[in-house]
């Protein structure tokens, strides 16, 4: 059975790049950059990116086994002796398959050249923080358009009313929030000692803070 799994698991890890734009290995630096290391609070986050509960709940099981998959050095029709403890623990529970049906994994838009990824890489380890905003601003505003425009990624629908900053120590959302925007908006900053394009921003540096209250947020911006 453990050989069935492992081959299960591998199957599910060699497909995560081309089902959700990341490898594990990015998707563990992800998990580490999000700030999140109780086990449900990383399930979450990891729902919150797209994935089925199946598929959440075993990258969470890697991450807490160190990045290394769980059934690893297990090959067809043995039970490695360094696994042999995960047979009669939790961990026999049965690895995602690639086949079964899984919510689109969401990856920010690219524009020609690739100019939405080299501005988020700009906020470094904050870099997958960036990208839940901007798959989360398209889903509470599915008309959104995302483009590059300096050193902001915009967003339309089809009139402008985000802007995203991405700075390595904190992230910066501009938008005009109105009253909606009165117990959680700050006065906007200078971009690069130039004119903020809002008058209003958001600094967000935690995932937990990407919530329904947000996705309010910015429905209201969209909407003025």
């Amino acid at each position: 059975m453990n050989s069935a799994y492992a081959e299960k698991e591998r199957e599910f890890v060699a497909g995560l790049a081309e089902d959700t734009g990341r490898d594990l290995a990015a998707w563990m630096t992800a998990i580490a950059s999000s700030g999140h290391t109780e086990r449900n609070d990383i399930i979450d986050w990891l729902r919150h990116q797209g994935f089925h509960f199946a598929w959440a709940s075993w990258l969470e099981r890697i991450h807490h086994n160190g990045g290394r998959l769980i059934y690893a050095g297990i090959l067809p029709n043995e039970q490695h002796p360094a696994n042999r403890a995960a047979s009669t623990s939790e961990t026999t529970e049965e690895p995602p398959s690639r086949t079964r049906p899984v919510r689109s994994v969401l990856q920010p838009p690219q524009p020609s050249g690739g100019d939405i990824q080299n501005l988020l890489s700009e906020a470094k380890g904050l870099r997958p923080l960036a990208e839940h905003i901007l798959r989360e601003v398209g889903r509470a505003v599915p008309a959104t358009e995302f483009a590059a425009a300096g050193p902001l990624v915009t967003m339309s629908a089809p009139k402008p009313f985000a802007a995203l900053y991405p700075g390595p120590k904190k992230l910066r959302l501009y938008a005009n929030f109105g009253p909606a925007g009165t117990n959680r908006s700050k006065p906007a900053e200078a971009v690069n000692k130039g004119a903020p394009p809002f008058a209003e921003m958001l600094v967000l540096d935690d995932a937990r803070s990407i919530d329904e209250d947000f996705r309010r947020l910015i429905r209201a911006a969209a909407a003025r």
